[in-house]
């Protein structure tokens, strides 16, 4: 099974847990290979990036899911993981799972 909907399924945790670790630089690694480095807008960011008129509102959720839509589209089917990481502490690590039937 590929690791990305589960990813996406943890995305409010994921910003929470962001927010606490306080770090702006989110690592994405895709089979054990750094892909992307991305600096992360904190809240207050977004929130005064959006009181300019025309400027785009996003919540930091939604900028991660954003972020993570555009890796998935080079990497929409990793081989064994996902892993994200805040500076370098790990933030999330999904392992792609394998269909359950077997064949006899």
């Amino acid at each position: 099974m590929n690791p990305w909907p589960a990813l996406f399924a943890r995305l409010p945790q994921l910003v929470d847990r962001l927010e606490a670790i306080g770090h702006p630089l989110l690592t994405v690694e895709i089979d054990g290979e750094v892909v992307a480095r991305l600096v992360r807008p904190g809240r207050a960011d977004l929130e005064a990036h959006a009181r300019w008129p025309g400027m785009p509102t996003h919540t930091a959720e939604g900028w991660l899911l954003e972020a993570l839509s555009k890796v998935r589209r080079y990497y929409p089917e990793p081989r064994e993981r996902v892993a994200l990481y805040a500076g370098s502490q790990p933030l999330a690590v999904v392992r792609r799972r394998e269909g359950v039937g077997h064949a006899a």
